[in-house]
């Protein structure tokens, strides 16, 4: 199999892509597969929509990690519960990218799940023009089929959590995305930071994977 690479990043001015070795993936025939991919996006927004990370009830079983929130000294402070058998990469990247979270073992298409994270600064742009900007941002991702979206609280800030799929040329099978947008505000004086999660798995039939994927989602805290 040849090595594939392939991340997605959200930005209110355009959609930024960058590069992150992934191990290869296998071909897929028809459409079938992206109309598998479609069911289990809807599933992983509903099961993630359903819980907000204040909730004192939800238990994580992975280690809390500090993400890299860039060289911005204005940027907020990100932390995330690091799932068993995830992996962090801690440094600033391409573009907006700060941070990336990827599993240690690729899917049943050959495939390494992973999640970026992305922080930029939009200054005095309202957190609902930022969240918007956002969304359109990624419909015009080419080969982005969007699933489903739900707005939420994350933290005490306005955030939007999308499903979807998307068919990059350099994959051969369509990558199951889930994306968390915050627009982190730490004031009504201050700047508004787009902060986006970005996660990329193939592997319809793998729970534990999706288990995996929503704790991240669900655990994001900020200070």
């Amino acid at each position: 199999m040849s090595m594939k690479s392939s991340t997605i990043a959200l930005s209110a001015a355009s959609l930024i892509t960058a590069a992150l070795v992934l191990s290869g993936c296998s071909s897929s025939d028809d459409g079938e597969a992206v109309s598998e991919a479609t069911s289990v996006a809807t599933s992983a927004t509903t099961s993630a929509a359903a819980a907000t990370t204040s909730d004192d009830s939800i238990s994580f079983s992975g280690e809390r990690v500090t993400l890299n929130s860039g060289t911005d000294a204005d940027a907020p402070a990100i932390s995330v519960s690091l799932p068993d058998g995830w992996s962090q990469t801690q440094k600033v990247t391409t573009g907006s990218v700060t941070d990336i979270l990827s599993s240690n073992q690729a899917d049943a298409n050959g495939f390494m799940p992973n999640t970026t994270l992305t922080v930029e600064s939009q200054g005095t742009a309202s957190p609902d023009e930022v969240l918007a900007g956002a969304q359109a941002s990624l419909g015009m991702l080419n080969g982005w089929t969007e699933v489903n979206k739900v707005d939420l609280d994350i933290d005490g800030q306005k955030a939007i959590r999308i499903a979807g799929t998307w068919s990059p040329p350099n994959v051969d099978v369509p990558l199951l995305a889930v994306m968390t947008v915050i627009a982190y505000q730490a004031d009504e004086s201050s700047p508004v930071y787009l902060v986006s999660f970005a996660n990329q798995f193939t592997d319809k039939e793998d729970m534990a994977l999706s288990d995996q994927v929503e704790e991240i989602n669900t655990s994001i805290e900020f200070g």
